[in-house]
């Protein structure tokens, strides 16, 4: 028999971010062209050769669970749960009527695993110590693990890893799945933690970071013809996504709907995006969607502040929309927000779906000097307001993994 497609919808978001740890924090500052980028204090990092970041500075545990649930977590996993929180209240799911077996957990991580067991191993090589909870803390299915324990939900239960496109693989799964009626409603996203010693030198290495450390809030600069590099962020961004029917006979709100996923690989290199990776997955994501390219009113951009990542994206969008590139804004929010990995597909999606509740799009701050490159609309001059229906979320992870996904207003 074949299945009945579902129309997806929002119901609920939450989110731990650099600019704060709820929606109106992290949204007012988007806004407001804040940067959560700053100096990263303490000794651990003094001898690095990159000493900035995006942490989520107003986020602690030891507010939300106690000793012994800290022991057992990383900071990943204890971000995730926050969101969730958030989101699942947003969403009513904790008022006792939800069918536990039909919520599905699908909650990327990528390096929070690598950031958590950092300690454990020093610990060992330093000193032969081994800690039981060394495999179970540094998990990068800790996150979703961890959600689904906490609130008993008994759907499939995964993480996704798939570097900086984890969250939005994480929710284009989700969103097939209910799509296609296999699954009611998903508690769906990423977390991600880079802040330890060992990974931000690792990153660094790579010579893919901002050195810039005489004044970090306008260290990564997007589209920037003086761009040197991204910033490294943490943060969780979690959505609840329903049926349409589920949520109408719940009566909850609906934010969106999510219209379109594409997904595509370079197959090329591992740090240097392809033209046509990017522009199949976003092609992919319109024709999933039912859209035109006339029907986009907004990007958001994977837009790192690297170099060849800008460059590329930019070319990939005018490959993929034409002269009607020119007319879209394009904006990048990881200036304000950091690369927080995992993550970062799930905050900016979280975004763009205010954008459309309010209508108005957040800028690409620390733009300085035009690049002949990159010379499509990047709302440099403050927030915008604007008619918004349909909006692309563009993400492109090293190894050629690349995502995009089409939230639309719900009608």
């Amino acid at each position: 028999m074949a299945r009945k497609t579902e129309r997806v919808v929002v119901t609920g978001m939450g989110v731990v971010s650099p600019l704060g740890c709820n929606l109106d924090e992290f949204w007012n500052g988007l806004l407001a062209g804040h940067s959560g980028v700053r100096s990263l204090d303490g000794s651990i990092f003094s001898g690095l050769p990159t000493r900035i970041g995006a942490a989520a500075w107003d986020f602690d545990g030891s507010k939300h669970f106690d000793r012994k649930e800290i022991r057992r977590m990383s900071r990943s996993s204890q971000m995730a749960l926050v969101a969730a929180g958030q989101a699942i209240s947003d969403a009513k799911l904790d008022d006792g009527k939800v069918d536990f077996p039909e919520v599905g957990v699908l909650i990327g991580s990528s390096i929070g695993g690598f950031s958590a067991s950092d300690q454990f191993f020093e610990g060992y090589y330093k000193y032969g110590r081994t800690n039981p909870f060394t495999i179970p803390i540094s998990m990068n299915s800790g996150p979703a693990s961890n959600v689904s324990i906490k609130y008993g939900f008994q759907g499939p239960l995964m993480s996704v890893d798939a570097a900086c496109a984890t969250a939005a693989h994480s929710i284009g799964y989700a969103f097939n799945l209910i799509r296609s009626g296999i699954l009611q409603t998903a508690v769906t996203g990423a977390a991600d933690s880079p802040f330890s010693q060992g990974v931000v030198a690792a990153w660094a290495a790579l010579r893919a970071i901002s050195s810039r450390e005489d004044c970090p809030a306008e260290a990564c600069r997007p589209f920037s013809a003086d761009r040197d590099g991204m910033v490294l962020g943490e943060g969780a961004g979690i959505l609840i996504l329903e049926a349409e029917s589920h949520a109408l006979q719940r009566g909850v709100p609906i934010l969106a709907e999510i219209k379109g996923y594409g997904a595509s690989a370079d197959s090329s290199h591992l740090t240097q995006p392809t033209l046509d990776g990017p522009a199949r997955a976003m092609r992919r994501a319109l024709g999933d969607a039912d859209l035109n390219q006339e029907d986009i009113d907004y990007i958001n951009a994977h837009a790192t502040g690297t170099v060849w990542n800008d460059e590329n994206e930019t070319r990939a969008i005018k490959e993929v929309f034409g002269p009607r590139a020119y007319q879209i804004p394009v904006v990048g929010n990881k200036a304000a927000l950091g690369h927080s990995i995992a993550g970062s597909a799930a905050l900016e999606l979280i975004g763009c779906i205010l954008s459309l509740r309010d209508q108005v799009v957040p800028p690409t701050i620390n733009y300085k000097v035009p690049d002949p490159a990159c010379d499509l609309d990047y709302v440099t001059e403050g927030c915008r307001s604007l008619e918004l229906h349909n909006v692309m979320s563009n993400s492109f992870a090293f190894g050629g993994s690349n995502a995009v996904l089409i939230v639309s207003e719900y009608q």
